[in-house]
């Protein structure tokens, strides 16, 4: 089918004159904060930019431009400057409302530019786009079957010849949820007028044939009937492309009937968002032929970088090493502000030689601004140290049994673990209380406070936690009194003679059998988890336990000096 080519920019979610929050340690300045508060305006800015730069015939916003409830002047007046500057251009645009921009806001703005169309949901005729007498592309918020509706008007416009307008509409799982709603009551009332319908008997104990949980096969089933619904809304509007509103990941789905596209968010309020803000430069060729490119349009975005820690590094090395990292990385020119975090991993002995602060500190200060891809970045760092597992020679010392019962495997991101609690089936709530304490949840946290205090408790020098040269030798590390000695620490049970010489005296016996298990079980028994955690219970515990595995250890050299222990 013959189509007029053309091109468009497709964005959504600009979200404008609202902050974006980012998590650091060092102290905000007033220039910082107001590029912040500026971001989703300067994301917005590019948009305009870019709409000019690559020429495009018109540009689609599809819901959520601006919050409606924060009544922002500053929103308005970004708006309205960048659709005069299309306007100057000949630049066209069209409106798809969405939950925090309603079209009845849209309407309630003065004086908006002749090039500028909003869609409504309630209004079947779409709006067009013209090149002389020829129409060129078709934009319509609500969805309509055939030619014409009940009242006679023409809604799927089509020309005399041959060439076909390109046809857009939107789509949300939110109206995709309804028109199930709406399904189940008209079969649960069609059920209720015959009598003679047999009752559905639901067995729950049932496992799909391939082994998925209930949860995952609800889940694909849903996916199924959602692009069913979608195709159908395409095959049956002679619709070529639906604007998927309603959500901020990047969406591209090319379907029987034709493509939907959810460009994402122009600006990520936060990491848990995504990481960059982009629009979408969509190209449509005579065959009807859809390309899409993605464009950079966030001013603040954000990064991972991980950088492994070798015995010998020193605090040059690392930055040098933060440096090199950075550099790896392009950059889009809309950026103003990347953030920065940094995973550190590494044996435990090497990481007790930083601390987290110390290495903010010093990327804060000597890497606070880089030239990258030919303009300046103002760069925020934030740190993480997360230990390598250990493997010990003994397998049954107790701390390598800890380290086995901990779960291996990569900890989720902060997006996947938002994404599960999206999907789960619970009240709005619930949704939001659990939206709200993902942001202070970080997996690798966790897990390196559960490595640190498991070394704290169980190992008497953490030197023996540095990997092995060989299969039958390990590395003792530095020698004492070096310089790479002072950053290890000592374990506080080989300094408690006093608690050894008090276990020992009284003759008290383990009533586990030396496992990790048993030292986990012997703390949920007695019911008293300071008791299990007191110095004279820990101190018991790790006598009872030196013994089988001393033949296996190799012997820990004295050390000289120590340091505050890192509990993570």
């Amino acid at each position: 089918m013959p189509y007029e080519p053309q091109r468009f920019m497709h964005a959504a979610n600009v979200r404008l004159d609202v902050p974006v929050s980012v998590c650091v340690s060092e102290r905000l300045t007033d220039d910082l904060r107001e590029k912040l508060e500026d971001a989703t305006l300067l994301s917005f800015e590019t948009v305009i930019d870019c709409c000019i730069d690559r020429r495009v015939d018109y540009l689609l916003l599809s819901g959520n431009i601006f919050i409606e409830a924060d009544r922002s002047l500053r929103a308005r007046l970004a708006l309205m400057e960048g659709f005069d500057r299309l306007a100057q251009h000949g630049i066209h645009v069209f409106v798809i409302p969405g939950d925090a921009d309603p079209s009845e806001a849209w309407r309630a703005i003065p004086n908006l530019p002749e090039t500028v169309h909003v869609c409504s949901p309630s209004d079947p005729q779409p709006m067009l786009l013209q090149r002389g007498t020829r129409i060129v592309a078709a934009v319509s918020a609500s969805m309509w079957y055939g030619d014409t509706d009940a009242y006679g008007i023409r809604v799927i416009e089509t020309a005399d010849d041959g060439i076909e307008p390109f046809r857009i509409g939107s789509v949300t799982r939110s109206r995709f949820d309804e028109s199930r709603r709406m399904a189940k009551l008209t079969e649960t009332t069609a059920d209720l007028l015959n009598p003679d319908t047999p009752v559905p008997v639901s067995d729950d104990g049932d496992l799909p044939p391939d082994g998925t949980t209930a949860a995952a096969a609800a889940e694909n089933e849903y996916e199924t009937a959602f692009r069913s619904y979608m195709n159908g809304l395409l095959r049956e509007g002679r619709l070529s492309y639906l604007a998927l509103g309603g959500q901020l990941e990047r969406t591209w789905i090319h379907l029987e009937s034709g493509v939907v596209h959810c460009p994402g968010t122009t600006q990520p309020r936060s990491h848990l968002e995504c990481d960059a803000g982009t629009c979408s430069l969509i190209t449509v060729d005579e065959n009807g032929h859809v390309t899409c490119e993605e464009i950079s349009t966030g001013a603040v975005d954000w990064t991972e970088r991980h950088i492994e820690l070798t015995a010998g590094m020193e605090s040059a090395d690392l930055l040098q090493a933060m440096r090199e990292r950075i550099a790896e990385q392009p950059c889009s020119p809309s950026i103003r502000i990347r953030c920065v975090d940094w995973l550190l991993t590494g044996p435990l002995p090497v990481l007790s030689q930083f601390q987290e602060a110390d290495v903010e500190l010093i990327a804060g200060s000597e890497l606070d601004e880089l030239t990258i891809d030919g303009h300046p970045v103002r760069l925020l760092h934030q740190v993480t140290m997360l230990p390598d597992a250990w493997q010990l020679s003994a397998p049954d010392h107790l701390a390598q049994e800890y380290s086995d019962l901990i779960a291996s495997g990569d900890p989720p991101a902060p997006s996947a673990l938002m994404a599960q609690v999206r999907r789960a089936e619970l009240s709005e709530g619930w949704h939001r209380r659990l939206e709200s304490l993902v942001s202070a949840v970080d997996p690798r946290r966790v897990l390196a406070h559960i490595r640190s205090d498991g070394a704290g408790w169980f190992v008497e020098d953490l030197s023996e936690l540095l990997p092995s040269q060989d299969s039958s030798e390990s590395v003792t590390g530095p020698e004492p009194g070096t310089e790479g000695d002072a950053g290890i620490d000592e374990d506080p049970l080989s300094d408690d003679s006093e608690a050894m010489d008090r276990a020992a005296a009284s003759g008290d016996e383990p009533t586990h059998d030396g496992s990790a298990e048993g030292v986990a079980a012997e703390g949920v028994n007695t019911g008293d988890a300071d008791a299990f955690f007191s110095e004279e219970s820990v101190s018991r515990r790790a006598a009872a336990s030196s013994e089988p595995s001393s033949a296996a250890r190799p012997e820990s050299p004295e050390r000289s000096g120590s340091r505050d222990r890192t509990d993570g």
